[in-house]
């Protein structure tokens, strides 16, 4: 194994590793399987929306669900790089104000602490970036 293929392995579990451990510091749950499997996939349910976030696990990347209790679903994948602390630090930020109706105007707390922040209000539409 290369030392660059050492150095992504370790970045890896170090990005999964503070996933983990500053969700959960937040009060958000490791969904079912997910230690097991040794992924970062964790859910809020005590907010105004449930919220539910999986890390990739081969790209700086999140997978952030909003899902209304009125039946609406909203996918927000943060391309965070090397900004995972503060990406996380704004979603943790907004956990509990974040709400079906004002959810655009919250997310502009993340596009500010993320490099690329994408939005996906369908599973046939295409992601869009968003703009801060």
């Amino acid at each position: 194994m290369s030392g660059g293929e050492a150095s992504a392995g370790d970045r890896d579990e170090r990005d999964r590793r503070l996933v983990v451990e500053r969700l959960e510091a937040a009060g958000w749950e490791m969904a079912v399987g997910a230690v097991t499997l040794s992924r970062a996939a964790l859910t809020y349910p005590r907010g105004r929306m449930v919220l539910e976030i999986e890390r990739h696990h081969e790209r700086p990347e999140l997978l952030f669900n909003l899902v209304d209790p009125r039946g609406g679903e909203l996918t927000v994948f943060p391309v965070y790089g090397d900004r995972l602390a503060d990406t996380l630090d704004a979603i943790v930020g907004f956990q509990d104000r974040i709400g079906p109706d004002d959810y655009r105007e919250v997310l502009r707390e993340l596009v500010a602490a993320c490099p690329e922040v994408y939005v996906q209000a369908d599973e046939d539409d295409e992601p869009r970036l968003l703009i801060p």
